[in-house]
């Protein structure tokens, strides 16, 4: 049986999916933000594209992620055992903005094994207190509980770098044009 998860409702509201019959889903949307989480207490043991192919599917119809107000979300997926291609997942959390929904972070939960593996997208943002309260709270339920963040988006490392040094030139009275 899978942990009792919950989610701060000052962040998040739960709410019943309407496609997805099979997820808890929780949301915030107001006019300027749209998050959600998504838990699939009983994720099939299939390939992680497949997985994935689904989720983004899913959150198409269950979110409707629209151009004026970015969407971003989390899932808390529960495996009985790891796909032959579970390292893949990895590749599935967003290094950079998505029109359709930027995936920023997943638990993978091994119920039977009481392991979670979370992955987090580099940049932290509104979801990121989400995410160390899943952890947290597998954590509290005897959980072994690992994360990692994702690398950085090779594009965007190249321009904080050259952010950085104009900063520095800019410091020592050095004029950028």
């Amino acid at each position: 049986m899978p942990p009792s998860i919950s989610i701060d409702e000052g962040l998040l509201k739960l709410r019943k999916p309407c496609i997805e019959k099979c997820w808890r889903i929780w949301e915030k949307s107001s006019f300027n933000i749209h998050r959600g989480v998504i838990e699939w207490a009983d994720t099939p043991c299939a390939p992680v594209d497949d997985i994935a192919k689904r989720i983004r599917a899913g959150v198409n119809s269950e979110f409707k992620p629209g151009w004026l107000r970015g969407f971003a979300f989390g899932t808390i997926l529960h495996l009985n055992s790891a796909p032959t291609d579970f390292c893949e997942i990895c590749q599935h959390i967003d290094r950079r903005n998505k029109a359709a929904g930027v995936w920023q972070w997943a638990v993978v939960v091994f119920d039977q094994d009481r392991v979670a593996l979370g992955i987090h997208t580099w940049m932290h943002g509104f979801l990121r207190p989400v995410y160390e309260s899943v952890l947290n709270q597998l954590a509290s339920q005897g959980y072994q509980c690992h994360s990692v963040d994702a690398e950085i988006d090779p594009l965007i490392d190249t321009l904080r770098k050259i952010g950085k040094v104009c900063h520095a030139i800019e410091g020592i009275g050095g004029v950028i044009r």
